[in-house]
């Protein structure tokens, strides 16, 4: 099989979702404090629904932070007899004391929520004295809000199958009839309904309940959330359906069996059949090409999108909301109908969905390109399409330029330029050159000044190296001079419809990709990364006793790491099917030796010798340092027909003891241990992820090269 390299760690953790911690540090009264935007033991990023509340560890020099699921599942999985305990300071709670609630965080995550779906505009509205000349601006929020809700829920619906969101859908259909109700009386008589609406509105959005965040549109933003997050586990559980079993059988083997029964073989095979299966002619349009529109607010992203999808009509509920001002307020799903057809091959075809991403605000600047929360590239990233189009109205800021940078080398995904409205730009330099109005010309006039205009806009606009595709939007023009220009004038819609296309086909296999991997990372981080950790703690006698041995506390340690790998089904199996790849990962990039000989690496870590494990054993003795893990790799052999336990009654009496420490040095010894355990599961999953991403890229390349030959 075709040798396949990976993508370098960086963009592995991108496509992974939470692969890997991230952080951001913050200034909390007046101190800077390092906060953590993802759970210690799951990796997936906190937020405002009730699972995914951030909590603190309430050992002040840990403030490790956990998901409420996770807390949830080590309180299921202690029952009633044993106590919650920290995996990092390891401090175990008193009875009926788990993770507080981490209120700072919480605030923040909510902070980014107002901001995002612009609740302050919908706050400035309910709170002014409506009149009859801008009652209209509330008709427009509410009937905005509503086509946001019913976007959210007939694109959770497509995977009614897959999910079992009944409440939340079912909270989603009450709220959208109750706006719709309202936007319709308002639109029958207004001065009746003037102030009931208003009232009416901020009930149907707002929570009524006295938690701590019962602000206006508290209700619709917890219900968007959560129909978000339905959505994409949806679509993990519709194009990853074995995995997404395996998944489920192996968490509830976590609860009624002692045994560890996660096998990272299984899992990696049942991932080719998924894999295997998005070829199959009746599941082609599952997992379909992901094309995202960004861009400031109000430069016509929304007309854009609708065109690409085809729609006509903007009133109704399929098309995506057009306003003077923002009318996106989060990512709208919108699958278009009819596959895209590869103006090289006919035969290839894509099934495609159009992303209308929320509009930044030019006066909110993306401060140094970082990525965080309320950050403009944090929604470009979130939105995880393989396609972005960047669209601007006018000169590109550098902010911009920074955008296309991110998507490009960080994201490696295509990022095309759209510049929209230039229809405006075209009458005022043909007013310019005839001296009469665009409707006042005859058609012998246009021909003679449109093409020179056209090259000048496409000089205006040049962006190297990029090719800039000039648009216009058609569906409502501002005056009959432009109407009159976009009934002959399409400008360059059309050779933007082909490119599309030319990519989209690619674009699928990398959505694949992506699926794949955030799959894979699922079921690691829950499966192994958190299932095993919860046993981590059977080595603490081993430990605790070897330590009366100097360093003899470090062979419970490798012996620890032996087990993990027998756990986690680390066998010669698994080693033959990753070898059948010829895979080959960066430079440096793995963090054990455990795939060493699976894998091939253009540089490795330098490793202590093996040659004099008496001269290594000597250089740890007088530096007080730590064995390292080769030592014990040449020292094991010697007892590999004997148990974990014997291994540590041999090596305390057949070691020279020095002195006996106290019981205190003991008890260190074993949360030293619980430490280092940890530590290794946490590396080992990061490299069965990393090496994970070119076989999943392998197995798609193999499976389009027999697609295409099928042709």
């Amino acid at each position: 099989m075709g040798e396949n390299s990976s993508k370098n760690s960086q963009q592995v953790n991108n496509e992974t979702e939470n692969s890997s911690t991230i952080f951001n540090r913050r200034k909390v009264n007046g101190n800077t404090k390092q906060i953590y935007d993802s759970c210690t033991m799951c990796l997936n990023s906190f937020g405002i629904n009730e699972d995914r509340v951030p909590r603190i560890c309430i050992n002040t020099k840990c403030s490790r932070l956990y998901c409420a699921q996770c807390v949830s599942s080590v309180q299921t999985l202690n029952g009633s007899y044993k106590r919650f305990r920290c995996m990092y300071c390891l401090l175990e709670y008193p009875r009926d004391r788990t993770p507080m609630e981490h209120q700072v965080l919480i605030q923040q995550l909510w902070n980014t929520m107002t901001i995002k779906y612009g609740i302050r505009y919908t706050s400035h509205l309910l709170s002014k004295q409506l009149t009859q000349n801008n009652m209209i601006d509330l008709w427009c929020d509410i009937e905005c809000r509503r086509r946001h809700l019913v976007n959210l829920i007939s694109t959770l619906e497509r995977f009614a199958r897959w999910t079992q969101a009944y409440q939340v859908m079912t909270d989603a259909h009450i709220m959208a009839e109750k706006l719709l109700d309202c936007v319709t009386r308002i639109k029958k008589c207004p001065i009746e309904n003037l102030n009931t609406c208003q009232d009416e509105y901020k009930q149907i959005i707002s929570t009524s309940d006295q938690d701590n965040h019962d602000g206006v549109g508290s209700h619709y933003i917890r219900i968007c959330e959560r129909l978000l997050v339905d959505i994409s586990d949806a679509e993990f559980y519709r194009a990853f359906t074995n995995t997404h079993a395996k998944m489920i059988e192996w968490n509830c083997a976590l609860v009624s069996s002692d045994k560890f029964q996660p096998q990272i073989l299984d899992l990696l095979v049942t991932i080719e059949k998924d894999l295997n299966d998005q070829w199959l002619n009746h599941r082609h349009d599952i997992v379909r090409a992901k094309i995202g529109i960004i861009g400031y607010t109000c430069v016509g992203k929304s007309t854009i999108l609708n065109r690409l999808l085809g729609i006509e009509n903007l009133i109704t509920d399929e098309s995506s909301p057009v306003r003077s001002i923002k009318s996106t307020y989060y990512q709208l799903q919108f699958n278009r109908k009819e596959p895209l057809v590869s103006p090289d091959n006919p035969l290839k075809t894509t099934a495609i969905t159009l992303v209308d991403i929320q509009g930044h605000d030019k006066d909110m600047a993306t401060v140094d390109n970082q990525v965080e929360p309320g950050n403009y590239l944090d929604e470009i990233r979130k939105a995880d399409c393989d396609i972005y189009l960047l669209v601007f109205a006018e000169t590109l800021r550098h902010e911009q330029h920074g955008w296309i940078t991110y998507i490009e080398q960080t994201l490696k995904r295509h990022c095309i330029l759209v510049r929209s409205k230039v229809d405006i730009d075209f009458l005022s330099k043909f007013r310019e050159r005839s001296g009469i109005f665009f409707g006042s010309s005859t058609a012998e006039q246009r021909a003679q000044y449109t093409s020179t205009i056209i090259e000048q806009l496409r000089f205006d606009n040049e962006i190297e190296p990029h090719q800039v595709y000039l648009t216009a939007a058609d569906y409502m023009p501002a005056s009959s001079d432009a109407a009159l220009l976009l009934k002959e004038q399409s400008f360059d819609m059309k050779n933007l419809f082909d490119e599309i296309s030319r990519l989209a086909f690619d674009a699928r296999n990398h959505r694949i990709h992506a699926l794949g991997m955030r799959a894979l990372a699922r079921v690691m981080n829950i499966c192994f990364r958190r299932g095993y950790v919860l046993n981590v703690f059977n080595y603490k006698v081993g430990a605790g006793f070897a330590a009366i041995v100097p360093f003899g506390d470090q062979l419970p340690r490798y012996l620890a790491r032996d087990y993990i790998r027998h756990a986690f089904g680390l066998t010669k199996d698994f080693r033959q099917y990753l070898t059948q790849y010829h895979l080959t990962v960066d430079q440096g990039c793995l963090q054990t030796s455990t795939l060493e000989n699976c894998v091939t690496a253009t540089m490795m870590k330098s490793k202590s010798s093996k040659s004099s494990l008496g001269a290594a054993v000597g250089g740890a003795f007088m530096a007080g340092a730590p064995f390292s893990d080769d030592i014990f790799r040449a020292a094991a052999p010697a007892a590999v027909a004997i148990t974990g336990g014997a291994r540590i009654a041999l090596t305390a009496s057949t070691a020279v003891v020095g002195v006996v420490i106290s019981a205190a040095v003991c008890a260190w010894s074993a949360v030293d241990s619980g430490k280092h355990i940890f530590g290794y599961v946490n590396r080992l999953c990061d490299d069965l992820i990393l090496v994970s991403s070119p076989l999943i890229a392998t197995i798609i390349d193999l499976n389009t090269k027999n697609y295409e030959h099928n042709l």
